[in-house]
C-alpha cells in the first residue's frame, strides 16, 4: 500500500514558501517513512504576468531575516543585472528530479531555494541548475545523466505550466505555499506571516510574524494526513 500523499503547490521565489519548507524539513524526519509528497508548480509569473518583483523581495526577506534567524536568507548579493528574470526553469529543475524518486524531489525543492534565497545564485540558467543537480544527485539517488536529458529537453515545460494554471485558474488556491492533505483539505501558508505590502512605496504597512510554534502546526499537519 502506498503512502498518503500531500500536494505542496508553491512558488520557488516565494519567500513564504522557503519559510515553510524550512519548517517541514525539520520534523520531516518523524514522518517520512509513512508520507510522501508530491510537489506542484505554482508559479507567481504565471498569475502576476511579470517576473520576480525585486522590491517586494527585498522588503520580505529583510523582515524574514529579522524575524527568522535561524532561516538561511540574505539580501540579493549580486549586481542587480544579474537578477533572475524568470524561474520556469528552476520549476522544470523540480519536476525532473520527482520524476526520478521523494527524496531526489525533496531534495531539489530546498536545495533550488537555497540557492535563491541563500546564495544569491540563479536557479534559471543552465549551469546553476545542473551544479544544483549534481549537489542534489551526491546526497540522494538522482541520476545527473537522466536529469540532464530531461531538463535540456524540455520534458516537463509542459507539466508545470499545466500544474501552475490548475492551481491559480480551477482550484483557485489562496497563495504560495498551499498544502492539500490526503483528505482534500487546503491549507494556505501554514504557520506563515502576515505582511501588508505597499507597492507604491514599495515598504510594508504592516509585518506580524507567526507567534505559535510553528513546528506543532507541521506536526499537526502531518499527523492528520498520517491519519
Amino acid at each position: 500500500m502506498s503512502a498518503p500523499t500531500i500536494e505542496i503547490y508553491s512558488s520557488i521565489d516565494c519567500p513564504d514558501a522557503y519559510l515553510a519548507i524550512f519548517r517541514l524539513r525539520q520534523v520531516w524526519p518523524e514522518y517520512a517513512n509513512r508520507l510522501q509528497i508530491r510537489w506542484r508548480a505554482l508559479a507567481l509569473e504565471y498569475v502576476n504576468r511579470r517576473g520576480i518583483d525585486k522590491p517586494l523581495l527585498d522588503v520580505e526577506v529583510a523582515l524574514l531575516s529579522k524575524a527568522h534567524p535561524d532561516l538561511p536568507i540574505r539580501a540579493w548579493a549580486r549586481p542587480e543585472w544579474q537578477w533572475p528574470t524568470t524561474l520556469w526553469p528552476a520549476f522544470e529543475a523540480l519536476a525532473c528530479a520527482q520524476a526520478q524518486s521523494h527524496a531526489a524531489a525533496f531534495a531539489m525543492s530546498w536545495a533550488l531555494r537555497r540557492a535563491f534565497f541563500a546564495e544569491s545564485r540563479d536557479p534559471s540558467l543552465r549551469h546553476e541548475v545542473l551544479a544544483i543537480a549534481r549537489e542534489v544527485a551526491s546526497e540522494t539517488d538522482l541520476d545527473p545523466d537522466r536529469f540532464t536529458g530531461d531538463w535540456d529537453g524540455g520534458r516537463y515545460k509542459a507539466t508545470v505550466i499545466a500544474e501552475s494554471r490548475r492551481g491559480w485558474d480551477e482550484l483557485k488556491l489562496p497563495g504560495s505555499p498551499t498544502f492539500i492533505l490526503p483528505n482534500g483539505e487546503v491549507i494556505g501558508n501554514p504557520a506563515g506571516n502576515d505582511l501588508d505590502y505597499d507597492e507604491e512605496r514599495q515598504s510594508a504597512r504592516s509585518f506580524q510574524p507567526f507567534t505559535g510554534d510553528p513546528l506543532a502546526v507541521f506536526r499537526d499537519l502531518l499527523d492528520r494526513s498520517v491519519g
